[in-house]
C-alpha cells in the first residue's frame, strides 16, 4: 500500500526519522547526564559529533546529485544510524565514546537534511506545499517526545537505548517504500558546486541565517538541561517538546494558508524578532509550568524560519545542484551551529546560568534579524537589474 501512495509513504518515513532526533534532542543529554558527564563534556559530545557532521552533510549531499538518487544514500544513512547508536551505548570510556559519536552523527547529520530535500522535490512534483508534508516530521517529534517522557519518567532514561533501537530500525523498513524524487539531467561536478557557492549574495545569506539558527540550536542542546535547573523532571521534558513541536507542526501544515512564496525573506525577519522576544521571556523564567506555555512560541519562530529560508535557498540552486546546496546550508545552519552553541553554550550555562545564556541568545538573534532587514533592502534593488539585464 506504501509503495502505491508515494505521499503516504514519505510521511510515515518523516514521522518515524524525527522520532530518532527527538529521542536524540529530548533525551541523550539526560541519559549523559544521568551517566555522570558534566555539561561541558555534553556539549562537547554534541560539538565533536557535528563537526564530523559538518564534513559529512556536503558529501552525502554531492553523492545524491551525482548520483541522481535521495532514496538509495537515506537506506545507507539509516544503516549507519544503527551501527552508531549500537555503539554509543556499548561504551563506557568517555574517549571511546567521542569516537563513537563521532561515528553516529556522521550518518545521523545527513538524515534530516536528506528527508527535507526529498520531501521539497516531491512537493514540487505533486503540486503541493512543502510544509503539509514537512508537517510529519514535527508530528512524529512531537508524539514520541511526549510518549518518551511518560515511558521515561516510569523506566527511567537510563532504558534510552531500546526505543532508539526500535525506531531507528523502523524507519530503515519505511525507506525501501520510498519513491525518488527528479534530481534533474545536468551532471554535476565539484568544480560546478565550489564556483556556485562563491557567490556573494548567497554567503551573506549563508552569513546571516548562521546568526539566528545558531540560537536555535543552542536551545535544542541545553532546553531540557535549563527545564531541571528551574526544577523540571522528565516527563515535564516530553511534555516540553510535545507542545513546542506540535505547534511547528500545525504551522507547517497550515503553510498553504499563511506562507507565500514571492518575498521568503520577510518571513526569516519576522521569525528573528519573534526568536529576540522569546530567548528574552526565557532568560526570566524561573517556574517550569511558565517555560511549557512559552513553547507554543517554537512553532512559530522555527515553522516560518524554515519556511523562509528553505524557499529562498531552493529559487536561488539551480535543481541539479540542490541536494548539495541543501546539505552545505544545513551544515553551516545546523552543524556549525551545534558545534559553536554545544561548547560555548554549556561553558556559558556552567559557569555562570541557563538565563545568561538566553540573554545571550537573544542579542545573537536580533543581530540577525538586524543583517536580514539590510539584506533584503540592498537585494531587491539587484533583483531587479537582474531581470532587466535578463
Amino acid at each position: 500500500m506504501l509503495r502505491k501512495n508515494p505521499l503516504l509513504s514519505l510521511k510515515m518515513f518523516l514521522f518515524f526519522g524525527a522520532a530518532i532526533s527527538s529521542l536524540v534532542v529530548s533525551f541523550l543529554p539526560l541519559y549523559f547526564q544521568n551517566n555522570g558527564l558534566t555539561k561541558s563534556a555534553i556539549g562537547m559530545f554534541f560539538a565533536l559529533g557535528t563537526l564530523v557532521g559538518l564534513i559529512a552533510q556536503p558529501v552525502w549531499g554531492f553523492m545524491s546529485d551525482k548520483y541522481k538518487t535521495v532514496k538509495k544514500i537515506i537506506v545507507v544513512v539509516l544503516i549507519g544510524i544503527l551501527m552508531g547508536i549500537f555503539l554509543i551505548f556499548q561504551l563506557s570510556s568517555l574517549a571511546m565514546l567521542y569516537v563513537a559519536g563521532a561515528l553516529f552523527f556522521f550518518f545521523f547529520t545527513a538524515l534530516n537534511p536528506l528527508s527535507d530535500n526529498l520531501a521539497k522535490r516531491i512537493a514540487d512534483e505533486q503540486k503541493v506545499t512543502f510544509g503539509s508534508i514537512r508537517s510529519w516530521s514535527s508530528f512524529g517529534f512531537a508524539i514520541i517526545s511526549l510518549a518518551s517522557g511518560f515511558y521515561f519518567n516510569k523506566m527511567g532514561v537510563s532504558s534510552l537505548s531500546i526505543p532508539m533501537m526500535i525506531v531507528a530500525g523502523m524507519t530503515l523498513i519505511l525507506s525501501f517504500t520510498l519513491k525518488d524524487a527528479n534530481s534533474g539531467t545536468k551532471k554535476v561536478n565539484l568544480k560546478e558546486v565550489g564556483s556556485f557557492f562563491k557567490d556573494k549574495t548567497l554567503l551573506t545569506f549563508f552569513l546571516l541565517s548562521f546568526f539566528i539558527f545558531l540560537t536555535h540550536r543552542i536551545n535544542d542542546s541545553f532546553i531540557s538541561l535549563y527545564l531541571f535547573e528551574i526544577g523540571g523532571n522528565e516527563m515535564l521534558v516530553g511534555w516540553l517538546w510535545f507542545i513546542g513541536v506540535l505547534s511547528e507542526a500545525i504551522l507547517f501544515i497550515t503553510s498553504f494558508i499563511w506562507f507565500r512564496s514571492k518575498n521568503p525573506i520577510i518571513y526569516i525577519i519576522i521569525a528573528g524578532f519573534l526568536f529576540t522576544i522569546r530567548w528574552t521571556m526565557v532568560g526570566f523564567i524561573k517556574d517550569p509550568s511558565i517555560l511549557l506555555s512559552i513553547q507554543v512560541m517554537h512553532g512559530l519562530c522555527f515553522a516560518i524560519l524554515y519556511m523562509g529560508a528553505i524557499e529562498y535557498l531552493y529559487k536561488a540552486l539551480p535543481v541539479e545542484m540542490q541536494a548539495t546546496g541543501h546539505m552545505v546550508y544545513m551544515g553551516i545552519v545546523f552543524s556549525i551551529t551545534n558545534i559553536i552553541g554545544s561548547s560555548v553554550g554549556g561553558i556559558i550555562f556552567d559557569t555562570f546560568s541557563g538565563s545568561t545564556l538566553y540573554f545571550t541568545m537573544a542579542v545573537c538573534s536580533f543581530i540577525g534579524t538586524v543583517g536580514f532587514i539590510l539584506f533584503s533592502m540592498k537585494e531587491k534593488p539587484l533583483r531587479k537589474i537582474a531581470a532587466v539585464e535578463g
